[in-house]
Parts: C-alpha cells; structure tokens; sequence
C-alpha cells in the first residue's frame, strides 16, 4: 500500500500536499518505477532521477492548458503516473499498454510524440510561436537532458530562441556528465542572487528610473554592458546567455520546494 500516491488520481490532487508528503510520495512513486521496470523493462534511471522535477512541473504548470514537452521521453514515468495513468502503469511498454514514451493519443496531457533526442527545444519553439500567433495564453515548457542539448537539432533551436523572441521555459536537467557546471561559492551566489525576488525588483525599478532621465536608454544600456562584463570577469563563459537566451541555475533538481518556486518565478 503507497499511502499518499494511492489518494492521488492526477496532477490536480498535488496541491493538496505540503513539501513533506510530497517527497514522501516521490520515494512511492520510484517504489512503483521500479517495481514496474523490472517486470517489463524500461528506462529506469533517468525517471528516477526526474521524480522531484516532475512534480514541481506538474505543480507550478496545469498540463491542461500548458504544454510541457519531454525531450526522448525517458524522464515522463513520474509525469504518467500523476496525470491520470497511475492504475494503468503496470502496463508500460506492453501491447495496448502505457506507452513508453509521451503520446499525445494516449493522453491529453501529453503534448508532443517524443522519441527521437534533441527536438524538445524545436518542438516547444514551434507551440509558443503557435500560441503567440492563435492569441493564446499558456506556459510552453521543455524538459532535455545534457546529453541531448549536444545535438545540432537542440543547438539550432537554442540560435533560434532568441530571434523567434517567444517566451518559453526550456529546463536543462544535468547530470553533470556532459556539461561542466559551475563551481565555488562566488558561482552559486550569483546563481542564486539572478532570481531573487528583490534583485529582480530592483532591475526592474533601476530600468523604471534610467528611462525617466535624460538619455536613460543610454545609462541603463551602459549599466547593463558593466554588469556584463563583471560577470564575464568572475564567471566562466555561459553558452546560454551568450546566445541570447536567460540563464537561472544551477539548481538542486531533488528539491520540489526550490524548483517550483524557480518555475513560478519564471513564468
């Protein structure tokens, strides 16, 4: 018997749990993971390792109205189980059963026929320029891990991001094997000072106050080039802003209570 994960039926029953009952119910769901993969295969590390990150996901984002793309697939076991496949998931990867990888006919809330590595990034580019263009509002959200980001078809979607000029969320889930993280403690304080609440206010009071001066534009464009160089002084080079494209992180992908803050203040 799995105490919490036995009261939940789909995505929406996850904010009725506190932090605590939360990570209680990622061990029940690895518990079920793991039951089920060894009966019938499948992939097992990599949607053990993405339990926590799902269900900040599925609890800062509502999969019926935002569309949440997983890249491959092989991270969305926990993602199944908590929109509405929890009583079928014994059936993974059989005929007629849960299939193995996000299918958008056998769910709603699956949004994007993964598979193949590396088009997440394309694929979410593709509904947010959709969204913008239908006049919709909804979050658009990819999941990709290293390993696929080193593909040309997730490069050429990051050198697009920033031309399309769309709002999306892509969710970098490293595992430390293919990217060097940043490290020492100057690293992760500015990591964490870039999504603080009041720094964020204070950019954006700074950028209210230099266009009510006289040449503003220009003071807030110099300010931005200064903060720009000091962190390329004290910071290693980061493809990401380099491109263009906003950088948060890193962050602890086993902690729900940080990424869904993360992700609600992203949005």
């Amino acid at each position: 018997m799995r105490e919490l994960l036995d009261r939940i039926v789909d995505h929406r029953d996850l904010k009725g749990l506190d932090h605590r009952q939360l990570d209680s119910l990622a061990e029940e769901i690895r518990e079920m993971i793991v039951e089920t993969v060894r009966t019938n295969g499948g992939h097992l590390a990599s949607s053990l390792g993405a339990v926590e990150l799902n269900i900040a996901l599925l609890r800062a984002f509502d999969p019926s109205k935002d569309r949440i793309v997983f890249d491959v697939g092989h991270q969305a076991y926990a993602y199944k189980i908590l929109t509405g496949r929890k009583d079928q998931f014994h059936s993974l990867r059989k005929w007629g059963g849960v299939s193995g990888f996000p299918d958008p006919k056998e769910s709603p809330f699956d949004h994007f026929n993964a598979g193949h590595s590396s088009k997440s990034l394309s694929a979410a580019l593709g509904l947010a320029k959709a969204r913008d263009l239908l006049g919709r509002r909804h979050y658009v959200v990819a999941v990709i891990g290293d390993g696929s980001l080193i593909n040309g078809l997730a490069l050429e979607a990051l050198n697009h991001a920033h031309e399309l000029n769309t709002p999306a969320l892509f969710i970098l889930n490293d595992n430390q094997m293919s990217i060097n993280r940043r490290v020492g403690g100057l690293a992760s304080h500015l990591a964490a000072l870039s999504v603080n609440p009041m720094y964020r206010q204070f950019k954006k009071l700074l950028k209210y106050f230099c266009r009510k001066v006289p040449d503003g534009r220009k003071l807030e464009s110099f300010l931005e080039k200064a903060k720009q160089t000091v962190k390329g002084l004290l910071l290693p080079p980061n493809m990401f802003e380099d491109l263009g494209i906003s950088y948060w992180g890193p962050f602890d992908g086993h902690n729900i209570q940080e990424m869904e803050k993360i992700f609600n203040m992203a949005k």
